[in-house]
């Protein structure tokens, strides 16, 4: 690209083509292409009214003046573009609440860490241990979105995979897990960009929340209860907030008294 351009502007010049490779060697190849384009073409806007002054420009004068150009954008452009700048992937959407046909009464959550990690953390009965594992994600145009594993703690396999479809989890046996609807889900707080908070509504209405403000703090359970399907009651004394804060149910979000909303 740019030596099409350049060739195009000395050819505009009546300058030769060896000539304009001379310019590209000289162009300070750690620069941003968009910053090399902006001086080639500022370079061509100032010589153009300069030949339309003195119908003649030296080769010498063009190629310091794009050389010098170049050293003084040297420093603005040091770092990258925000336009160009790699951009973070999403996770794969596969974190969520699920439900268990061989285990009604327990609960499995997923909660993908990045694109290639997950903790799974999963209770069979009411009173049976709550064991955490950890997931393999892997995801492809071919095989969908994959997690792989490792239930050796509970007594299953060691490296079992399941295949994320229409929001189930479907397992090599046929057994699948379903993701919940409704309040049931993972959410982000914007107060606590790098935490979680995980809210489950069991039965009679209880209101169940893991939550963790960032990753390296305290893992807290808080509870709370669900009034009607618009409002949920929060005991947020355990981390020194308000023993019963309202918060309003609304399509995949939690928004509190204070404006501030959990987003799943």
């Amino acid at each position: 690209i740019i030596s099409s351009i350049t060739c195009r502007i000395c050819n505009s010049l009546n300058l030769s083509h060896s000539f304009s490779r001379r310019i590209i060697i000289n162009i300070n190849t750690n620069m941003k292409v968009l910053a090399s384009l902006t001086i080639l073409a500022s370079a061509c806007s100032a010589f153009n009214a300069n030949q339309a002054a003195t119908n003649a420009v030296s080769r010498r004068d063009f190629f310091n003046g794009v050389t010098s150009a170049a050293v003084a954008t040297a420093v603005t452009v040091a770092q990258p573009f925000p336009a160009m700048a790699k951009e973070s992937l999403p996770l794969p959407p596969i974190s969520g609440i699920y439900s268990d046909p061989n285990h009604k009464n327990g609960y499995r959550v997923v909660r993908a860490v990045d694109k290639s990690n997950a903790v799974v953390t999963l209770q069979d009965e009411p009173n049976a241990p709550v064991i955490s594992v950890p997931g393999k994600i892997k995801s492809s145009k071919k095989l969908g979105t994959t997690i792989t594993l490792d239930l050796s703690k509970k007594g299953g396999p060691k490296n079992i995979v399941a295949t994320l479809a229409d929001n189930q989890l479907v397992f090599p046996d046929g057994n699948a897990w379903t993701k919940s609807s409704g309040v049931d889900g993972i959410y982000a707080d914007p107060n606590h960009p790098t935490g979680y908070r995980i809210v489950r509504i069991s039965k009679g209405g209880k209101v169940n929340i893991t939550l963790q403000d960032d990753p390296k703090g305290e893992v807290i359970e808080v509870e709370g209860k669900q009034k009607g399907k618009g409002k949920i009651f929060i005991d947020f004394s355990s981390k020194g907030g308000p023993k019963n804060l309202a918060a309003t149910v609304k399509d995949g979000e939690l928004v509190f008294p204070d404006g501030n909303t959990w987003t799943k």
